[in-house]
């Protein structure tokens, strides 16, 4: 059984976002660089921002917003962040 890369950048940004990051939103260039160091060199900057772009279009539990605010880097752009448990 292969297992997808959008699988294991989805789940680590998950657990990311919750246990370090709750509320916050990032966009996903800056969400790629969390990523590339918590899952090691296994995966190349591009993999993972590519894997995002998948993840963005369905974002499970995890809410995802086109034009949002950066919690990292302060921009306007499209972000992943904690879902929402009240709405």
């Amino acid at each position: 059984m292969t297992v997808s890369i959008e699988y294991f950048v989805r789940r680590e940004a998950a657990r990311l976002l919750r246990a370090s990051f709750p509320g916050l939103f990032f966009c996903l260039s800056c969400l790629a660089r969390f990523l590339r160091s918590a899952l090691d060199t296994t995966y190349t900057k591009g993999q993972i921002e590519g894997a995002l772009q998948t993840v963005s279009q369905t974002p499970g539990s995890l809410t995802y917003k086109r034009a949002f605010v950066c919690g990292e880097c302060g921009k306007m752009a499209p972000c992943l962040g904690e879902g929402s448990r009240h709405s």
